[in-house]
């Protein structure tokens, strides 16, 4: 079968419609009969091709073929070389082969060589047709239109391809599987764009399709976009909530540093619920929404990060000594010998021999910053520097005694014999041969006998020891007691009665003891031991005191055995009953002096007072037990039921709806409709124009117009020349009230202590000019 299409050569067609223009030369003849075979062979292609295109129309096929795939269907085409005219055949000649002679050769392209002898044979590719250039594509797609054949099914494209042509289908179709027509594709089957998993659906059309879609989304080029709810609704998530938008939908969350529903959100307190960032050296104070962290005293930072600041590096942190850094602080440290001053910053020095008893063990000089130790006479100081040693004088020339020396701490002592006596520097022993020396040697008193001996005599209560000089204390509680009732106790020359515990020494004999009480006995109760009384009839409390039982009530004070002294508003057996003055009425008690306890629907001091609940509102009097007395025209059970009625009229269309309460028409408000609602202008107003009610312009001086935009010339002050400037320093302006085209002219001013320049400007409105005459 041959699919290619027919094209005629030129030469052919200019022979066959114009036979007159053969050539009438010897070759005449045989070139007519070449004409005739190549017409022939012309017509039985196109009868071939056109019974081919037919089939193919009837069996629904495309008309295709590979640029690859070659097939031996061709159309020859011989072309003698030799003279036709000559019938004579030279034989003994080698044949030449055309086809190998040059690149394309002698067919050309898109053709097949075929050399005969004497001669060659051109063949077509697929899809080409011989011409008198040679082999020419054939446009199938024009063809199968002047035909009325159909290269490609309904609805597909045709586009012609070197030795072939293709089919196409538009978007949305796809060629069928015997790839002649287009059919439709599903879109739905594949499609994303709907979101058919939110619930939306996809609907196929002839070529494409279209996306139904559930509320939260917008259909917009074949495709459900998600409405985001929050931009095109700014308030659908009231209080302090913040809208979140969902795909379809929306939430309602509450911002961070709140917690809620979302519709209704309440501050979170950070700071207490520890969900907060604040370091640990750092202060967190809670705001509304928020928190803050702020670092504490001694520490830098963010808050969220804080750390330690060294103040000592600061001029030594203002420390007369030592400054040390400690987190978060810092401390003033002294030298040794130093104390801290109330200040924390400067240093006093320590006086160590006031502050401490045991730093010298006998005398200690403070010095600054610290101490010095000494000892007293006869005493040499330690090599620890602190302690004293007892100097052993006895041991240095007999501590100049001129009998025996005794070392004490400190000194030494000298001693004689009996019965010398040491002299007056008490060093030498003497002979005693009167009383003025050392009293005679004795211990209290000193007499001189008859025979001039010394006598030595003791005091009462002592006794003259065996050495005649020397008195020893005499215990008299070893006799008798001492005469003492209870306990005797010696002292040196003399004795003193006491008593044990729980008693005292009687006032009018000092060595006998009687009982004490605490407390005193009271209500002529007698104390006869310790802590016991014994007490008359009626007072049985401690110290013979009256017993109230149950006790007095209420600052009472018991007088006796149950007998209670009540103050001022109590009475009764304890004080324990409350006197009004006053009588409650109506069921009220009186529980605390001129204090009632009034029944649920009364009150006041007496309670007269009845109670309405709820109570009464807006001026009502309760005048009995949930009963209102109201005013001003408010009417039921609790005057809540408001009148209608204005006592000025409502104003711009207002109705009364209430008392002195009106409910304004849009664009006024007020109490009586008075004020009217302004808004911005829309155009807005020019030149310093104020919008009033009704979108309307109140215009300043020297503007008019619906928005103010014309401007009026001001009033002529003074006419002066066009001069471009005055030396003169006063305000002149210039107007030509009838300008060219009865357009006015207004000068522009401005003063200058120097000049005054002149700029003239049109305004874009006419006037009404009168008569000129003659200036």
């Amino acid at each position: 079968m041959i699919h290619s299409g027919v094209v005629i050569p030129e030469s052919v067609k200019e022979s066959f419609i114009d036979p007159t223009s053969a050539r009438c030369d010897p070759c005449a003849a045989r070139d007519l009969n070449y004409f005739r075979m190549a017409l022939r062979r012309f017509l039985s292609v196109f009868l071939m091709l056109f019974v081919t295109l037919s089939a193919e129309q009837e069996e629904n096929e495309v008309l295709k073929y590979s640029d690859t795939q070659q097939t031996t269907d061709q159309i020859e085409v011989t072309f003698p070389t030799g003279n036709l005219s000559d019938t004579t055949h030279t034989p003994s000649l080698p044949d030449v082969d055309e086809c190998r002679q040059g690149d394309p050769g002698p067919c050309g392209y898109h053709a097949n060589c075929t050399n005969t002898p004497g001669s060659y044979l051109c063949s077509c590719f697929r899809g080409y047709l011989m011409s008198a250039e040679g082999c020419k594509d054939v446009d199938e797609c024009v063809l199968a239109a002047v035909t009325g054949l159909q290269a490609c099914g309904s609805g597909a494209l045709c586009t012609n391809t070197p030795g072939s042509f293709t089919c196409s289908c538009p978007a949305g179709f796809v060629l069928a599987l015997h790839g002649h027509n287009c059919v439709d594709v599903d879109e739905c089957n594949f499609e994303e764009s709907c979101r058919r998993e939110q619930g939306n659906v996809c609907v196929n059309t002839d070529g494409s399709y279209t996306c139904v879609c559930q509320a939260g989304f917008r259909e917009h080029r074949a495709a459900c976009v998600d409405v985001d709810e929050c931009v095109e609704e700014p308030h659908v998530c009231v209080g302090r909530g913040e809208c979140e938008n969902t795909l379809g939908s929306y939430r309602c969350v509450c911002r961070r540093g709140y917690r809620g529903n979302g519709t209704h959100c309440t501050d979170i307190n950070e700071c207490l619920s520890g969900d907060h960032g604040c370091d640990v050296n750092a202060r967190c104070g809670n705001i509304i929404g928020s928190y803050f962290c702020q670092c504490l005293q001694g520490y830098s930072g963010d808050g969220h990060s804080c750390y330690d600041v060294d103040e000592c590096t600061q001029d030594n942190g203002l420390c007369e000594h030592d400054c040390m850094n400690q987190p978060g602080t810092y401390s003033c440290v002294c030298s040794p010998g130093y104390a801290i001053t109330a200040d924390l910053h400067n240093c006093t020095d320590v006086d160590e021999c006031v502050s401490s008893n045991d730093m010298c063990e006998q005398t200690c000089t403070n010095t600054a910053g610290s101490f010095l130790c000494s000892c007293r006479r006869g005493y040499q100081l330690h090599i620890d520097g602190h302690s004293c040693v007892d100097i052993d004088e006895c041991k240095l020339q007999n501590g100049g005694c001129s009998h025996e020396c005794t070392n004490t701490p400190g000194g030494h002592e000298c001693h004689c014999p009996f019965p010398l006596l040491l002299d007056h520097r008490n060093t030498t022993c003497v002979n005693v041969t009167s009383c003025a020396l050392r009293n005679g040697g004795c211990d209290h008193t000193c007499s001189l006998g008859a025979e001039g001996r010394i006598h030595c005599s003791c005091r009462a209560g002592w006794e003259l020891s065996a050495d005649q000089r020397t008195c020893i204390d005499v215990d008299e509680c070893v006799s008798f007691n001492g005469g003492c009732e209870q306990v005797c106790v010696n002292h040196a020359g003399g004795f003193n009665c006491s008593c044990r515990s729980g008693f005292e020494l009687r006032k009018d004999d000092p060595t006998k003891c009687h009982p004490l009480c605490e407390p005193a006995c009271l209500n002529s109760g007698v104390c006869v031991a310790p802590n016991t009384c014994d007490c008359p009839a009626g007072y049985p409390g401690p110290g013979c005191s009256a017993m109230c039982s149950p006790p007095c009530a209420h600052g009472g004070s018991c007088m006796r055995w149950n007998v209670c002294l009540c103050r001022p508003g109590w009475t009764g057996d304890g004080c324990h009953t409350a006197v009004c003055e006053l009588p409650c009425a109506n069921g009220g008690r009186c529980v605390a002096p001129n204090t009632c306890q009034c029944p649920s629907d009364y009150s006041g001091a007496q309670c007269l007072t009845p109670l309405c609940s709820p109570p009464c509102v807006n001026g009502g009097k309760c005048v009995d037990i949930n009963t209102c007395s109201c005013s001003d025209g408010w009417t039921g059970a609790r005057c809540q039921r408001e009148p209608v009625r204005c006592v000025s009229a409502c104003r711009n269309g207002g109705v009364c709806v209430g008392l002195n309460r009106c409910q304004c028409v849009d664009g006024f408000t007020g109490s009586l409709c008075e004020t009217a609602v302004t808004t911005p202008c829309v155009p807005p107003c020019q030149h310093g124009g104020v919008c009033g009610a009704l979108n309307t312009c109140v215009c300043v001086t020297g503007t008019s117009g619906i928005r103010c935009e014309k401007l009026t010339c001001p009033v002529v002050t003074t006419v002066v020349s066009m001069a471009r400037a005055v030396r003169k320093g006063f305000r002149e302006s210039y107007v030509d009230r009838c300008g060219p085209l009865g357009v006015q002219l207004c000068t522009k001013y401005r003063i200058n202590q120097a000049r005054v320049y002149l700029q003239a400007y049109r305004v874009g409105y006419k006037i009404q000019c009168p008569e000129k005459t003659a200036r």
